[in-house]
């Protein structure tokens, strides 16, 4: 491998690892919202919060010491820095993200984490046109795929190894237009890619293996979103990421899913992708990779969510026989109390790279969003990987703490 491509590919699988969940909450299936473009300023959910959005989390998302009366008025807390009221044009807001990791074992590892440092903006003209963009640094190469201006230095590394420091990123940068009465949006520029949930632990296989977790995935392309009360969809062209190189790395195809309301608080959709590249950064070679699937979000009672994905995964290569392989997942969100989290999942996945049996994972979680725009969260994650070509399986466990502030 050259030695442009390993500095960030090691990165890269370092932040699946290791970097932590991103700001999505599908489980608002739970007050009967199944459409994201009312809340969110990327109509699939994920992001910046509109000003719609930043009421319905003050008066949905986060715990209250007594309980909110119907008519109660939306706290000055949920603008922008918690008092800055934004002309309607204009949408500014932060993220802030920071934790630790802890693995036990014989030598224990715990890892301080900067998981986010980032701002939005969002410029609406003319009731039709949008103009949206992040700017933030990741900090020791964990999303390295976002890096705009690395800051990197190989001074006092082995020749091919290079060290990376914080760094500039941007996410997401893009422009659109809407259209049919603001049912319809078509934006083009960098982008999170367009299947199946958008959940909170963007390192679970399902986000993983499909390579569309909002942390490092997004890509650039041009894409058109629909939503409407029933239905909701979205359709984006691959046209890679321009903020890795070679060219040859950088992914073309397309991406896509569609949502219907089976009822208020029950979900079905399906997700489909098919990207390709010149060469694969392992391998050197070309590389055609499938994901088909469906995903499904239910609240069978007022205070509990159940959301599940399950996608078919495919290889191809120049002269290897296709791989076959699958990523699942099937998560339990409780909440005892208004901003009091309780979460099971339960997840599998298989690579078809010689793996006697899938990989298998379980999360339990809690969260708790004590004040406006703050979260704490904790993840205890178990994960077992089967025997692989000779190499005997193993289990890990990682307990995963974070502090989350949302300007």
């Amino acid at each position: 491998m050259s030695s442009s491509s390993s500095r960030w590919l090691k990165p890269l699988l370092l932040s699946l690892l290791l970097a932590g969940p991103a700001w999505a909450f599908p489980w608002m299936v739970k007050h009967n919202y199944g459409s994201c473009a009312a809340c969110h300023v990327d109509p699939s959910g994920a992001g910046q919060l509109t000003q719609y959005g930043r009421a319905q989390s003050d008066i949905l998302l986060r715990w209250h010491v007594t309980p909110r009366k119907e008519d109660d008025e939306v706290s000055s807390t949920a603008h922008f820095l918690w008092f800055l009221e934004l002309p309607e044009v204009v949408n500014l807001s932060g993220n802030l993200r920071v934790g630790g990791l802890l693995r036990p074992g014989s030598t224990p590892v715990f890892v301080p984490q900067i998981m986010a440092t980032e701002l939005y903006g969002t410029v609406n003209l003319l009731e039709r046109f949008v103009f949206h963009g992040s700017a933030g640094f990741g900090v020791r190469n964990y999303v390295a795929p976002a890096i705009v201006a690395p800051r990197c230095d190989s001074t006092h590394f082995a020749p091919g190894q290079t060290q990376c420091g914080p760094s500039f990123i941007s996410r997401e940068f893009w422009v659109g237009a809407k259209f049919a009465e603001e049912a319809v949006l078509v934006r083009a520029g960098r982008m999170n890619l367009p299947f199946g949930l958008r959940n909170n632990e963007h390192y679970m296989f399902v986000r993983d293996l499909t390579k569309t977790d909002i942390n490092v995935g997004q890509q650039v392309g041009v894409a058109a979103a629909y939503n409407s009360e029933l239905l909701r969809g979205e359709v984006m062209a691959l046209l890679g990421n321009y903020q890795v190189g070679p060219d040859a790395y950088r992914e073309r195809g397309y991406s896509l899913f569609a949502e219907y309301a089976l009822k208020p608080n029950a979900y079905l959709g399906l997700s489909s992708m098919i990207a390709w590249s010149q060469a694969d950064p392992l391998q050197q070679l070309p590389l055609t990779r499938h994901a088909h699937g469906l995903f499904v979000r239910v609240a069978p009672i007022e205070s509990l969510a159940i959301l599940g994905e399950l996608d078919l995964l495919v290889w191809q290569q120049p002269g290897l026989l296709d791989r076959l392989g699958f990523a699942a997942m099937a998560q339990g969100d409780w909440e005892p109390l208004q901003g009091v989290h309780v979460m099971l999942t339960l997840e599998g996945a298989h690579t078809g790279m010689g793996e006697m049996g899938p990989r298998l994972g379980v999360w339990a979680s809690a969260a708790w969003y004590l004040l406006p725009h703050v979260e704490l969260r904790l993840d205890n994650v178990l994960r077992r990987s089967p025997p692989q070509n000779g190499a005997p399986g193993r289990v890990d466990y990682s307990l995963l703490f974070q502090l989350h502030t949302f300007l």
